[in-house]
């Protein structure tokens, strides 16, 4: 059975040739030019020809130019009603960067050190090289630790279950720590959940609150993100997008299998008007101090910072899990934001849908 991570390590490669430049005139010219639309509408059809998804979605923006909105095919099977803007969808791994703004932001107001091992805060969990890796070895991925989405027992138990099982996030580490390490903290990168479960289990203790109600109060609300949501069940909140996969035998719906296993590396829901306003902000560092900016964009291997991606010029993260599979970005030197995803996740169809139109920008 197909090992589900949130980030698909090998996709870096896939994204090496981006960096090409484009020809643009140097009197600030538009970018969305009729020309550009029409490329992406192109390659939004022929990447969905190929990749077979029941649907997707893209909204594009630039700086003084508006939006420009790609949909195809539907959100339900059954009814093949059409992705709606508004409809709320699974954003897996793109919860990592608000759980490292959090971390980022509790640093700013004193109450935790970057450079303080997580055992200093977090005793109670026998981290295996707790005493080692630092806040900042869990934000930028080079803890060592070994990842508990890569450990085929905890998809075994959701199976098992009939994707009803609730994980908590004690149960996670205990996938994950029943392995060895797989180098010495800050040795090298390595894409890693257990991080971000981490990171997710220090604001509880230093906060004395669900990770969820910290996002919502220090991000959510001040951002006016109001349709994004820390779950409290299996559902999700109408309108929503229902979400397949072909990666337990056949074409299956996973809607509603619970999302407990993600925690604060993966739980969040969101809509694409608010993960427009999202990208932005994460893209240029709003919320922090110039200090927590530079910790959150210095780049390890040059493409990940605190519990944030990048590509060419383009920042933000990529998410996958059982249904969905999507990309929020933010070119920091065209001001464009792209927010895309398909509710299919086998085979990581967005980072092709991604790839292309990141080409076609420039």
């Amino acid at each position: 059975m197909k090992k589900l991570l949130f980030f698909p390590v090998t996709v870096l490669s896939f994204f090496l040739f981006l960096t090409s430049c484009s020809k643009e005139d140097s009197r600030n010219p538009r970018i969305l030019t009729p020309e550009i639309k029409a490329a992406l509408e192109a390659a939004a059809d022929s990447i969905f020809v190929l990749k077979d998804a029941p649907g997707m979605i893209a909204l594009f923006s630039v700086e003084g130019e508006g939006d420009f909105m790609i949909r195809r095919g539907v959100s339900s099977l059954v009814t093949n009603e059409p992705i709606g803007l508004d409809n709320h969808f699974r954003i897996a791994s793109n919860t990592k960067p608000f759980t490292g703004l959090v971390t980022l932001m509790l640093a700013d107001e004193g109450k935790i050190c970057l450079d303080s091992t997580i055992s200093h805060y977090l005793p109670e969990y026998d981290i295996p090289n707790g005493h080692l890796i630092t806040l900042r070895m869990l934000g930028n991925m080079t803890s060592g630790l070994f990842n508990y989405t890569d450990d085929t027992c905890i998809w075994n138990a959701l199976i098992a279950s009939s994707y009803t099982i609730t994980f908590t996030p004690a149960s996670l580490l205990e996938y994950a720590f029943s392995h060895p390490v797989k180098f010495e903290p800050g040795a090298m990168y390595d894409y890693c959940n257990t991080n971000t479960v981490l990171l997710g289990l220090l604001i509880e203790k230093i906060t004395g609150k669900p990770a969820g109600d910290v996002i919502r109060e220090k991000v959510l609300v001040p951002l006016g993100l109001h349709h994004t949501y820390w779950p409290h069940s299996t559902f999700l909140p109408a309108p929503y997008t229902h979400g397949y996969t072909k990666d337990y035998g056949g074409l299956e719906e996973a809607t509603n299998w619970n999302p407990s296993w993600g925690f604060t590396a993966g739980a969040l829901i969101s809509t694409v008007p608010d993960l427009m306003i999202w990208a932005r902000a994460m893209g240029e560092g709003e919320l922090l101090s110039e200090k927590m900016k530079a910790e959150r964009f210095n780049w390890v291997g040059d493409h990940y910072g605190f519990c944030i991606m990048k590509v060419a010029d383009w920042v933000g993260h990529p998410g996958t899990m059982p249904g969905y599979n999507s990309h929020v970005m933010y070119n920091r030197v065209k001001k464009i934001t792209m927010v895309l995803y398909v509710n299919m996740d086998t085979g990581f169809p967005v980072e092709y849908f991604s790839a292309s139109f990141m080409k076609i920008f420039g």
